[in-house]
């Protein structure tokens, strides 16, 4: 009779064990400004969780994978790019932008430092694409400057304004931006730090 009430206590811290186990397994909790997908098996399943709060998931089986929901920086390298004057100008540009769709990132990107890579190629690319074709003039002058003497704009009329780069970088952001929704990625904007010739 001791023998068995032995085995009996065991079974019981066992069983109360588990059932710690799989309750603290089973539930998580998505931070505000947090969104996450459950993986099973290396797989998603279902829709991301994007609201904060309690949630419940398979114990053991299914996994959470957290991405961030909030807007994030992409600082590309300072690079020096020919414009299509032939002069080498020395950009130092940087972005903004976040997840929306955190299966679809998932999928085709996994994590955000390979996010940021990702954004490496493609803002990179069309910075130096964009410089290339530009003359130097376009690319350290404001927006609101004509050519003529670097006036402003609106003090002489009848001299059309330049692009510049503010024009450039809207240009940048429209071509770039166009590329990333397949990732499950929004660019918001893309600035010109610094520019140096």
């Amino acid at each position: 009779e001791y023998r068995m009430k032995k085995i009996a206590n065991f079974l019981l811290v066992g069983l109360v064990l588990i059932g710690v186990l799989v309750v603290y397994d089973g539930f998580f909790i998505v931070e505000e400004g947090k969104q996450i997908m459950i993986t099973q098996f290396g797989k998603p399943i279902g829709e991301p969780k994007t609201e904060a709060g309690l949630y419940l998931k398979l114990p053991f089986w299914q996994q959470v994978t957290t991405f961030d929901k909030r807007i994030q920086i992409w600082s590309g390298e300072p690079n020096q790019i020919p414009t299509n004057d032939k002069t080498f100008v020395f950009l130092d540009v940087t972005a903004r932008w976040r997840i929306t769709d955190a299966l679809l990132f998932m999928k085709a990107v996994k994590t955000e430092s390979r996010a940021q890579a990702l954004l490496d190629d493609i803002i990179g690319g069309t910075v130096r694409d964009m410089v290339n074709k530009n003359d130097l003039i376009e690319i350290i002058r404001s927006s609101d400057w004509t050519i003529d003497q670097m006036t402003p704009s609106n003090q002489e009329p009848g001299t059309a304004p330049i692009r510049g780069r503010d024009g450039i970088s809207e240009s940048v952001l429209e071509i770039a931006a166009d590329r990333t929704p397949k990732y499950g990625i929004e660019l918001i904007d893309v600035m010109f730090k610094r520019v140096n010739y």
